[in-house]
């Protein structure tokens, strides 16, 4: 009976059916049978309990638009909210109040049925990738209508006054119309419900031109960028690879990246840095280890102020201490220079050292440019090795 107190679904049903099974085998009238038809009651109790708990909850999420909005519950603090609907207050000790538990979109219970933005996690889910076009403005008559493009509504610019014979005269604009404004991320023009003049990093100026001034941008393209924040989809190199001549220490990370990529090597196959989860140092950023090209906006925006380069110092010491020092096994594993024969251990991350891209092999970078940039010595011998056990086929007489 400890899945009563597990209150696990599953086993109560299997509990269940044991109790059917031993109340049949036992004689009608006995106290044992009286017993375990106590137990099947509760047992019956319990799994219905579990239901109703199911059924509960389920009603307080509803689907609109891809948001899976959840009820809250009035908080005792006086917190107040902005609705993304009807930009009013929600107070939260007062209003009743749903939230996306996927792209964190807040509204009242009463503009539940007004939500016209799709949840930006669903497309982030099917499409994590950004715009890189910069500001690609579409056009407010052409393309949009004079309407916000999220929710439809007329939006004009201010209409400026005319000068008659009369004076100045400024028409009125209809009630209903609002203020466009431009969301610099995106390129399409909202109305002020749904474009709060909040600001965010463009990545497609960040990209470009290495620009990290915020910029206006949606409700919706905010949201898009805070979940896009550290998904690694951007790859300078084919993007602007000229950007790593122009920035230093964007250059200096990216060497490193490439040398965490030879230690991986190591590490991965080393019984001791597995035990210690040495690669677990990198946190969320496990790309860096993965390849050495991709970057999120996070990364990025963490060069930019400075914290980045420290933090990757950091983590390449970490594995080289272990390679080079800590661990005999991984120490084993380097290389002896074959043109100078100098006792000195090398390993393919060690700075003036040049790496064979074929098999690995280390050399001193002095000693390959003195031989003029030949085959690699390892290479020629796993050629001469494969053509001495291959065998050549007999000439068919038949």
């Amino acid at each position: 009976m400890n899945a009563l107190s597990e209150g696990n679904e599953q086993k109560l049903i299997e509990v269940e059916e044991q109790c059917k099974s031993l109340v049949n085998e036992c004689e009608e009238g006995s106290d044992e049978r009286r017993w375990l038809v106590r137990q099947l009651v509760e047992v019956r109790l319990k799994i219905q309990e579990k239901k109703d708990e199911d059924v509960s909850l389920k009603a307080t999420v509803r689907l609109v638009l891809g948001h899976h909005m959840q009820l809250q519950d009035n908080n005792l603090n006086n917190t107040k909210l902005q609705c993304d609907r009807c930009c009013a207050a929600i107070w939260a000790m007062i209003h009743s109040w749903f939230r996306c538990i996927d792209c964190d979109y807040v509204c009242h219970t009463r503009c539940l049925s007004l939500i016209t933005r799709a949840c930006v996690h669903v497309a982030v889910s099917e499409r994590p990738e950004y715009e890189l076009r910069i500001c690609p403005e579409v056009g407010l008559a052409s393309s949009q209508r004079f309407k916000c493009t999220e929710c439809n509504t007329p939006v004009t610019f201010t209409i400026p006054p005319i000068v008659t014979c009369f004076g100045r005269y400024t028409p009125q604009a209809d009630q209903s119309w609002s203020e466009p404004r431009l969301c610099d991320y995106s390129g399409f023009y909202f109305c002020p419900t749904c474009h709060w003049n909040t600001s965010a990093i463009v990545p497609a100026r960040v990209v470009h031109n290495w620009d990290f001034e915020p910029r206006k941008v949606s409700r919706a393209a905010q949201q898009l960028l805070r979940l896009m924040a550290e998904k690694p989809v951007l790859i300078l190199k084919d993007l602007n690879p000229r950007i790593f001549g122009l920035v230093e220490e964007l250059s200096v990370v990216q060497g490193l990246r490439e040398n965490l990529l030879q230690m991986k090597r190591y590490l991965s196959t080393c019984d001791s840095a597995i035990s210690e989860h040495l690669m677990w140092q990198l946190g969320s950023r496990q790309h860096f280890v993965e390849n050495a090209h991709s970057y999120s906006m996070q990364d990025l925006i963490d060069i930019n102020s400075g914290t980045m380069l420290p933090f990757v110092n950091q983590i390449h010491e970490s594995f080289a201490k272990h390679i080079k020092k800590d661990c005999k096994v991984c120490h084993g594993r380097g290389f002896l220079c074959e043109f100078c024969h100098d006792p000195e251990v090398l390993f393919p991350f060690d700075p003036a050292v040049y790496s064979c891209p074929n098999c690995l092999f280390a050399f001193h970078n002095s000693c390959w440019l003195e031989k003029g940039n030949d085959e690699c010595p390892r290479c020629l011998r796993i050629k001469q090795r494969h053509s001495r056990l291959s065998i050549p086929q007999e000439d068919d007489f038949s």
